[in-house]
C-alpha cells in the first residue's frame, strides 16, 4: 500500500500526531504522558525550548490513516554550543513498515539537510533535557517516569535505513535485597562522613522551587563537557521547575555544600508512571481516584533523574556521600521496591563503578543513533 507524507501544519493534524502512539502501543508496557503536556512541548510558541530551535513534525498515511510520525529538529542551542551542525530527529512513532517508517526518515533527513545539517541524530524529544534514546534492551520491564518505551522491532527499522549506534545509555537497577551497603563501603561512607568536609539537607516544600534551581546549576556545570550535553536556558529551566516541585518528594532530594555553597545533588523521584497509565493521557474528574488507586505503586520505585557534583568536588567522596544518603532513605521506606539510575552514558566509567559498587546492575539500554547526511556525504 502506497504511503503519503503529510506534513503537520493546523491543529487537527497535531492531534492526530499526538493520539497515533496511543493506538500503536496499546496493551504494552508503553506509558502516555497527559496529551495537554505533548501539545505543550511540541508548540514553539509554548514550550520554551522552540525559543532557540526549529521543527518540522511529519505524518505517514496508509489508506488516508496514519500509521507513523517523526519530528525533524534544529537546536540551534545546542549546535552552538557543541559547534556541530546536528540534525535531530525524535517523537518517532511507526508501525511496523519499512515503507513508512524510511519514508518519514527520508522526509526527516531532507528537511534537515536544506537547513544545512551535517549529521542526523536520535531519538530525541525534543533534546537530551528531555526524554531521549530508543530501547534496545528490557523490553520486558515498564518505563521508569520521564523514560521512554518502545517495540523491539523499532531499532530494526532504524538500523535498515543505515542509523548506527552512536552512544548507548543505561538504566540501573538497585532492587530491595541489595539496598544494604556492604561493610567496606559502610566503612568508607562513615570515614568520609566523619571529616565533616560538607554540610548537607534535604529540600523543603517552602523552598523546593529555589532547590530545583540550585541543583539544575550543578548539573550544568558538572555536565558540561559529557557527550551530548545541551544547556537549559533560563526558560526552559523555569519550566522544568515549574512540572518537578509538584512531583519531587523532599526525601530524595538532597543537596551537599562546602562553605555554604552548593556543591552536589541529587534528586530521585517517585515513579508516576501507575498514575500516568490510568489517565491515559487526560486529566479529568476521576484523576483523584486514579491517583488514589495508584498511590501505594507510586511509592514502590524511584528513578535517580538529576546527579551532579561540580568538578572540583569529585575526588573528596562527594559520589558515595550521595548515594549512600538516598539508599539510607530507601532503606527506610518499607513498600520501596527499587531504585533506577537513568540515564548514565555507556562510557561514564566512573558513575558505573560506583552504582555497581552499591549493587546496582544494568536492567534497560537505549540508544542514541546517528547518520551522516551532509551534501558530500554520498550516502546521504
Amino acid at each position: 500500500m502506497p504511503v503519503d507524507i503529510e506534513v503537520v501544519t493546523t491543529p487537527a493534524r497535531l492531534d492526530e500526531f499526538i493520539e497515533l502512539p496511543f493506538n500503536l502501543h496499546a496493551g504494552t508496557h508503553w506509558v502516555p504522558s497527559l496529551k495537554k503536556q505533548d501539545r505543550a512541548l511540541l508548540s514553539p510558541g509554548v514550550s520554551a525550548f522552540w525559543q532557540t530551535a526549529s521543527r518540522q513534525l511529519f505524518l505517514a498515511r496508509c489508506d488516508g490513516a496514519p500509521v507513523g510520525r517523526i519530528a525533524a529538529i534544529v537546536d540551534d542551542k545546542y549546535n552552538d554550543y557543541a559547534h556541530e551542525k546536528c540534525g535531530a530527529f525524535g517523537f518517532f512513532e511507526c508501525r511496523n513498515d519499512e515503507d513508512a517508517a524510511f519514508a518519514l526518515l527520508d522526509a526527516a533527513r531532507r528537511w534537515l539537510v536544506d537547513r544545512g545539517m551535517d549529521f542526523m541524530r536520535g531519538p530525541l524529544n525534543p533534546s537530551t533535557n528531555y526524554t531521549c534514546g530508543l530501547l534496545v534492551d528490557g523490553f520486558e520491564l515498564p518505563p521508569a517516569i520521564m523514560m521512554p518505551w518502545n517495540p523491539p522491532y523499532y531499532a530494526e527499522l532504524l538500523e535498515k535505513w543505515r542509523l548506527r549506534k552512536e552512544e548507548d545509555l543505561f538504566a540501573y537497577a538497585i532492587d530491595r535485597q541489595t539496598l544494604e551497603l556492604p561493610a567496606w563501603l559502610k566503612t568508607e561512607v562513615e570515614r568520609l562522613r566523619a571529616e565533616n568536609r560538607f554540610t548537607w539537607r534535604q529540600a523543603a516544600p517552602a523552598t523546593m522551587a529555589a532547590d530545583i534551581h540550585a541543583m539544575l546549576q550543578i548539573y550544568r556545570q558538572s555536565w558540561a563537557d559529557n557527550w551530548g550535553f545541551s544547556p537549559l536556558s533560563q526558560a526552559e529551566a523555569d519550566e522544568l521547575v515549574a512540572e518537578l516541585k509538584g512531583i519531587v518528594d523532599p526525601d530524595f532530594f538532597v543537596l551537599f555544600f562546602h562553605d555554604g555553597e552548593p556543591a552536589a545533588g541529587m534528586v530521585a523521584l517517585p515513579d508516576m508512571n501507575p498514575l500516568l497509565k490510568r489517565l491515559n493521557g487526560r486529566l479529568n474528574l476521576l484523576a483523584p481516584w486514579h491517583f488514589l488507586r495508584s498511590r501505594s505503586q507510586i511509592r514502590q520505585n524511584y528513578r535517580i533523574m538529576l546527579f551532579g557534583i561540580l568538578p572540583q568536588y569529585r575526588l573528596h567522596g562527594l559520589p558515595l556521600l550521595l548515594l549512600a544518603h538516598m539508599l539510607e532513605k530507601a532503606r527506610q521506606r518499607p513498600g520501596l521496591r527499587s531504585v533506577e539510575g537513568s540515564w548514565v552514558l555507556e562510557d561514564n566509567a566512573a558513575i558505573e563503578d560506583l552504582i555497581e559498587d552499591f549493587g546496582g546492575r544494568i536492567a534497560k539500554r537505549y540508544r542514541i543513533y546517528r547518520r551522516e547526511i551532509g551534501s558530500c556525504n554520498p550516502n546521504g
